[in-house]
């Protein structure tokens, strides 16, 4: 069976540029180079508003209390 590593990430590439035509509140469909840099990082910036909640406000992100609150039914 034929290895198709290349194949996927070449097809969520696509999809990733596809998806973010109209990103960053602009479009950037016909600007290869900030389409490139959309799918490689989606963030235009690590401000304290778009950043991690960890890194600005000492707070748990959503991720790890849903994993928290998970814990806490499991053990009642």
């Amino acid at each position: 069976m034929k290895d198709m590593k290349r194949a996927m990430r070449r097809h969520h590439t696509a999809r990733l540029k596809h998806a973010r035509g109209q990103h960053w509140g602009r479009d950037i469909r016909h600007e290869p180079k900030q389409l490139g840099k959309v799918v490689d990082t989606p963030t235009p910036c690590s401000c304290w508003m778009c950043g991690n909640p960890r890194r600005y406000f000492n707070e748990l992100t959503l991720q790890e209390r849903r994993g928290i609150d998970r814990e806490k039914s499991c053990r009642e």
